[in-house]
């Protein structure tokens, strides 16, 4: 799973996915203590309040274009969109996946080859019967 969360190496998110971890993280930190200041600040200026609810970030500040590890040295940074993300950094039983994947691309490509093949072989869910099939990714029918 830590590999295949580098699929948000590519892509780019709206505004309403991550804006509580940048203005209402808790009552003591607006912004999420875990993110990267200049990245948070960053974010802000993007996706200030009452944004379009079109507009949209990348999630990888840095290469968010092409497939890499870069996704894992974003996290090393401070630099995960989403608390699913950075949280495979600040907890212990990932953080060393994190670390091996981003100073280590072949690596990481290996483990993701390995986990998308095991993927795919669970098969696509046709039917209500086989369990529920989400019309909208976020949200339970």
């Amino acid at each position: 799973m830590i590999a295949l969360s580098a699929c948000h190496t590519v892509g780019f998110s709206h505004c309403g996915r991550f804006q509580n971890r940048i203005f209402n993280f808790s009552r003591t930190n607006p912004v999420d203590p875990s993110m990267n200041k200049q990245y948070a600040d960053q974010l802000r200026t993007s996706c200030p309040i009452g944004v379009d609810p079109t507009i949209v970030v990348f999630m990888d500040p840095t290469t968010p274009r092409t497939f890499d590890n870069a996704y894992f040295k974003n996290l090393q940074q401070g630099k995960g969109l989403f608390t699913s993300d950075e949280v495979l950094f600040t907890d212990g039983r990932s953080k060393a996946s994190v670390n091996t994947f981003a100073g280590n691309p072949q690596a990481f490509n290996q483990a993701f080859v390995t986990a998308i093949t095991k993927l795919a072989r669970t098969g696509v869910k046709t039917s209500p019967r086989n369990g529920n099939i989400r019309r909208v990714c976020g949200a339970f029918n």
